[in-house]
């Protein structure tokens, strides 16, 4: 595990930022239609530096940690000055129990996937003003814009609920907080629920941002 500049921040600062990463040939397949390799490529870097950038800026955000086993990944992590993990169990929800376990530390964890190319600091802000006011535990979901898929997931503590990441993940995330005591907050806003999964989100992204 490679930390980066894991101590910009005060310790115990209240939230550590997760941001997981496909390799980079395997990413944005939905729109190779549209882009070949090099281009999805790029559209991954720049969405991810927006990110990064996003988070750098925002007051409330610790470490930021990018969570992927390809290496011009974790090069680019390196370059932004920013923690890189790279994990060792396949699957997303492993992979974030994975570097949950390393960041136990942590009083929240938000997990942000790499897609998220019009993320402003409002909506990071909103999410951690949301956790904030939520007391000491609280599940805070950002749903796509169809409100299936989970856009952003603040969990606090980084155990409040497990990881449900994949198709229709938002209910089953909600579910898991009610489950344990938790109600869910649902947060909302035009950039954080556009993610890049699909043709119509590109071909929307590129006409509005």
């Amino acid at each position: 595990m490679q930390t980066g500049d894991a101590n910009r921040h005060p310790a115990g600062c209240p939230v550590t930022a997760l941001i997981p990463v496909k390799p980079l040939n395997r990413g944005k397949s939905r729109l190779s239609g549209q882009l070949d390799l090099a281009h999805r490529i790029e559209l991954t870097r720049g969405s991810l530096r927006r990110i990064v950038h996003t988070l750098q800026s925002t007051p409330g955000v610790g470490d930021i940690v990018i969570i992927s086993r390809d290496a011009q990944v974790a090069a680019w992590a390196e370059r932004w000055h920013v923690g890189h993990m790279r994990e060792h169990r396949h699957g997303l929800n492993a992979a974030l129990r994975e570097a949950r376990a390393h960041y136990a530390h942590a009083s929240a964890v938000l997990v942000l996937p790499s897609d998220l190319a019009a993320l402003s600091i409002t909506d990071v802000q909103g999410m951690l003003t949301a956790a904030q006011q939520a007391g000491e535990r609280c599940v805070v979901i950002a749903p796509d814009r169809h409100g299936r898929g989970t856009n952003a997931l603040l969990l606090k503590p980084p155990n409040a609920i497990d990881f449900d990441f994949g198709a229709n993940s938002a209910l089953r995330h909600a579910r898991r907080a009610i489950a344990r005591g938790i109600q869910p907050i649902w947060f909302r806003s035009d950039s954080i629920c556009l993610d890049l999964d699909s043709p119509d989100d590109l071909d929307l992204y590129l006409e509005q941002w």
